[in-house]
């Protein structure tokens, strides 16, 4: 499913209205329909208040409260604007409406009786701000917005929660807090952000005819990536396959101090089907995690007198020979050490590379580099990490995280995976994919080291777009299955991540589809 912003989804509308034919009074209706059927469903014989502003989304309602009224259901209707106001398709929505016998009133005419009419209400309709949205509210929007938040009923919102922007723009003003939002055809970007989505409440998207044609003349490409995605796009390894398909994998990983990185990686990437893998650390690391690890093997790498990683460049080229993917970063320290180490991997591996945690932080001195190289390089850095490499501040990160992962991803032709609620993957072509699992029992130190093992198993035998967006689908679901066991989400730890990896995979094998 696409993710669109306001002005993507008029042009959507546009094209469904005047190339395909599908006149916009009908998309209004179907919105309609489709909205009044899971209200019943949801709330049934309620009483309902609806609450109307000028353009489509006032439209919709008018269609939404004719619906309801049809099917016996008590229903006020109140209009914010002059009737005016109302032109296109919301006009004659309004005709339609008034001519079946229904009538409406202005809000100015209830809002003194409004404690009164509370009592005699059961859900709240927003109807009044659709994608349109642009700049601050005008009055009287935000005394209304203001007096439905605290009216302590349910509301639920038509696209959107009014004064919310469908895009990365930063909320000006009060918005509506939904308890249910119904996005129409397409999911709206702010949806995925952590200042915006909120105000959503649990969101559910209704089809109202658009044809998927339309969608393809989008210059920003953004698609949800779940359970249905992941199983259509996962290639499966042949019967006869030996594992040395199932990828040559190398990891550096760890230092004196810090085995646990390097150990959760490594047992990710196992656990995650890679074929043939060696860790290349220090002796105190391999000493520490290869009874955990029994799968794997080891190179001893050189390191300096803190115990730090610091490989020749005979011993890096030795561990690049034969390795179908290379993954360096965690626990691997901070020193020029890491600079020189990631610099001759991104110079010299033909071969995919992933660069995480400790390697992410060099990452912005060696992008000259990085823009010459001809396979894949792959980051996963968290917004303080995103940070690092923009210069943004991350609270920047979080509201443009969109536009943030794929200029970098397009500049710099890499891929990006911007870790967070609903993690990004931004292609080098600027094609991303949001993350539809996970919860907050992901918030661990040592996360990111299971997810970075998961993606470089993947990266072996999938393409890669599939192997980055299914890793981080797997990684978030397996913790959704603790949740879904009871489990409280401050007792996930990574170690039980890789735990349930492969009750995760069963995804893949599902017969749903």
């Amino acid at each position: 499913m696409r993710i669109v912003t306001g002005e993507e989804m008029a042009s959507v509308e546009a094209i469904t209205m005047n190339k395909i034919g599908l006149p916009g009074v009908v998309l209004m209706e179907n919105a309609g329909r489709e909205i009044a059927r899971k209200l019943i469903e949801q709330y049934g014989d309620k009483r309902y208040l609806i609450v109307i502003g000028a353009g489509n989304n006032g439209g919709d309602g008018f269609a939404v409260a004719r619906m309801l009224m049809e099917q016996g259901i008590t229903v006020m209707t109140c209009i914010i604007p002059d009737e005016s106001r109302f032109v296109g398709d919301a006009k004659q929505h309004k005709r339609i409406y008034e001519q079946s016998g229904y009538r409406w009133k202005y809000w100015h005419d209830i809002e003194h009786e409004w404690l009164e009419m509370l009592c005699d209400l059961d859900v709240i309709v927003d109807a009044m701000i659709g994608t349109g949205i642009k700049g601050a509210l005008k009055d009287p929007y935000p005394a209304i917005i203001k007096k439905l938040n605290r009216s302590q009923k349910e509301i639920v919102s038509i696209d959107l929660p009014s004064g919310v922007p469908a895009d990365e723009t930063a909320i000006a003003h009060e918005a509506v807090y939904a308890a249910k939002t119904y996005s129409l055809q397409l999911m709206k970007l702010s949806y995925f952000l952590e200042a915006t989505k909120p105000f959503y409440g649990e969101m559910e998207v209704l089809p109202i005819g658009v044809p998927p044609a339309t969608f393809k003349h989008l210059e920003k490409q953004r698609c949800v990536w779940g359970e249905e995605e992941v199983f259509h796009s996962w290639f499966t390894s042949s019967s006869f396959a030996h594992k040395g398909n199932n990828g040559r994998v190398g990891i550096i990983a760890g230092n004196d101090n810090m085995p646990g990185a390097a150990s959760l990686v490594t047992t990710a990437a196992v656990q995650s089907g890679a074929g043939l893998l060696t860790v290349g650390t220090t002796r105190p690391v391999i000493q520490a995690i290869a009874t955990h690890v029994k799968e794997a093997m080891f190179t001893t790498l050189s390191s300096n007198e803190d115990g730090l990683l610091a490989p020749t460049e005979k011993e890096l080229f030795a561990f690049y020979e034969n390795k179908t993917v290379v993954t360096i970063g965690p626990g691997v320290g901070r020193g020029e050490h890491v600079k020189d180490m990631v610099l001759h991997a991104i110079t010299h591996f033909n071969g995919p590379l992933i660069l995480d945690a400790d390697a992410l932080r060099v990452v912005a001195d060696c992008l000259d580099s990085i823009r010459k190289r001809k396979e894949p390089l792959i980051i996963t850095p968290h917004p303080g990490e995103m940070g690092v490499l923009t210069g943004y501040e991350v609270e920047q990160i979080k509201q443009r995280r969109f536009e943030i992962a794929e200029a970098f991803a397009r500049e710099n032709g890499i891929y990006v995976v911007l870790k967070g609620p609903h993690t990004i993957v931004a292609m080098p072509d600027g094609f991303l994919t949001v993350n539809m699992s996970g919860n907050e029992g992901l918030a661990k130190g040592g996360s990111g080291d299971v997810l970075t093992g998961m993606i470089t198993a993947l990266v072996t035998r999938q393409k890669t777009q599939v192997a980055l967006s299914t890793s981080v689908y797997l990684h978030g679901y397996a913790a959704d299955l603790y949740k879904k066991e009871g489990w409280s989400t401050e007792s996930i730890t990574p170690s039980h991540l890789i735990a349930k990896l492969p009750d995760a995979f069963k995804v893949v094998t599902s017969t749903s589809y």
